[in-house]
């Protein structure tokens, strides 16, 4: 008996140290895809930068520079040619750690399919910013890669949470989650595709230079709020009227979010973004875009696809009790 309860215990002590093991490795791995989230994070606000300052073309070519590997640099070619080695840097990075994840047999299979969607949109981006240039700053091009942008930095964040929490699973029986309600959830799915459609408005704003044909605010111009909504001071109005709609609806989606504290947390730091994304809008246009606030008001927008999305995952992801 003495001898089955060391062996018992002995069998015990190597599981909780095997645990142990993989905990800390998830957790080194968990920390590199958030680092690297951040990297991406870093690479959209400079692509905002490279617009604002009117440089996107200032690499008439693609993938290179004036027909070079490393052209000779100006003020604007350097913001371009700088926010294609950071895009490089991404896509090096994300490669060497997705090697690494799917090395582990205990987070190859969970995370086998979120791996190949985030590889997905990195090669879809790649191929939108060879396009963005190549077509000569298309609308529906600089549009479409600020969106995969956004996608594939939340997707980061959401393959280093899955990361941790798994490896946390390994090393203790964690209790099951309650699940978020039906009405939280269709909330935090509701709100989260209201910002979907206004970072894309956002980006038709940019791309089509309708940041102005709104010179006034709260109206548009001539005293009238919204005086149209078709062509591209439509757009202008309809962007504004989305941001109002977000700033009344998260807030009331946190509401229905109660008990769920983590949720709550979630969706009332995403009605901040989205007060401060307001502001910092209003900044824009009585300012006349002053290229330091146009990239804060892409910092904020992308914060905010991050904050929304790890809350429609935290509503949707649950175990049932």
């Amino acid at each position: 008996m003495a001898t089955h309860a060391a062996g018992a215990s002995g069998g015990s002590g190597t599981a909780a140290a095997s645990g142990s093991v993989m905990q800390a490795s998830a957790e080194r791995l968990g920390r590199a895809f958030f680092g690297l989230a951040g990297l991406t994070y870093a690479l959209i606000v400079l692509g905002a930068l490279v617009r604002a300052h009117g440089a996107g073309l200032s690499c008439p070519d693609w993938p290179l520079c004036f027909g070079e590997v490393i052209p000779r640099l100006d003020f604007k070619v350097a913001f371009e040619f700088g926010h294609r080695v950071v895009a490089g840097s991404v896509a090096i990075l994300f490669v060497g750690l997705s090697v690494a994840t799917l090395r582990q047999k205990e987070l190859a299979s969970a995370l086998r399919r979120p791996l190949a969607i985030a590889a997905l949109l990195l090669a879809v981006q790649i191929v939108l910013g060879g396009l963005t240039v190549l077509k000569l700053l298309a609308t529906w091009t600089v549009t479409s890669h600020l969106l995969t942008g956004n996608a594939f930095a939340l997707a980061l964040v959401l393959i280093g949470r899955r990361i941790v929490a798994l490896g946390r699973r390994s090393s203790s029986a964690a209790a099951p989650d309650v699940p978020a309600s039906g009405l939280a959830r269709l909330a935090t799915s509701a709100v989260a595709a209201l910002l979907v459609a206004q970072v894309a408005l956002g980006g038709l704003v940019s791309s089509s230079y309708a940041g102005l044909v709104c010179p006034d605010w709260p109206a548009c111009m001539n005293g009238e709020l919204f005086p149209t909504f078709s062509g591209i001071q439509g757009l202008h109005v309809l962007h504004r009227t989305l941001a109002y709609t977000l700033i009344v609806a998260l807030p009331l989606a946190a509401l229905l979010a109660r008990p769920d504290r983590a949720l709550v947390r979630l969706l009332g730091l995403a009605s901040v973004l989205v007060v401060g994304q307001a502001a910092v809008g209003v900044a824009n246009v009585l300012l006349r875009l002053p290229v330091e606030i146009t990239a804060l008001h892409s910092a904020l927008a992308a914060a905010l696809v991050c904050t929304l999305g790890v809350a429609v995952d935290t509503a949707w992801s649950r175990r049932t009790a």
